[in-house]
């Protein structure tokens, strides 16, 4: 069964101590932040993942790219990223997928429980981002041919490493 997350953007931004300096900031990073953690988290598992910013305020309509795999959706004008995540977790429930509902807004996750979705807080959520992101280091050192060592040479280009011996043995 194909497994959906849907990830309220704002909500996760304000809710982890990670993105306190950054979205005072630049809340642009932060965005960016948040996808990258999402889409590692998403292709790791082989989920679908949308992760939804309110464009309320902004004029328009509703605009959508993805992003390393992951799909971002800013809101068309005058509509919440609740209710947008409420509508497609209708939707995506009804085909008989099972969808997972990133928020702590706790109207929302009421309203999602509803649909037959399942409910992640921010918090939950983060703890289950840096448990993945874990597993990932682990299968990386378990590589054939990984000595587990960070040395410079397995992280640059030939014609980077080439140039740098000339100019040690000059």
């Amino acid at each position: 069964m194909k497994e959906y997350y849907l990830i309220d953007g704002y909500n996760v931004i304000n809710n982890w101590q990670e993105f306190t300096g950054i979205r005072d900031q630049d809340l642009e990073h932060a965005r960016e932040i948040l996808t990258g953690k999402v889409a590692e988290f998403a292709a790791f598992h082989g989920y679908d993942a949308i992760v939804v910013f309110d464009a309320m305020d902004v004029k328009g309509p509703e605009s959508t790219e993805t992003v390393g795999g992951c799909t971002v959706v800013y809101t068309a004008e005058h509509e919440t990223a609740d209710s947008w995540i409420e509508r497609q977790t209708y939707q995506t429930a009804r085909k008989g997928c099972k969808v997972f509902v990133v928020t702590s807004d706790k109207a929302e996750q009421d309203s999602v429980l509803g649909s037959g979705a399942y409910r992640i807080s921010a918090r939950e959520f983060r703890e289950m981002y840096y448990r993945t992101k874990k597993q990932i280091e682990e299968k990386v050192e378990a590589l054939p041919g990984n000595s587990g060592r960070r040395e410079l040479g397995g992280r640059i280009s030939d014609t980077v490493a080439v140039h740098l011996e000339q100019l040690r043995r000059k």
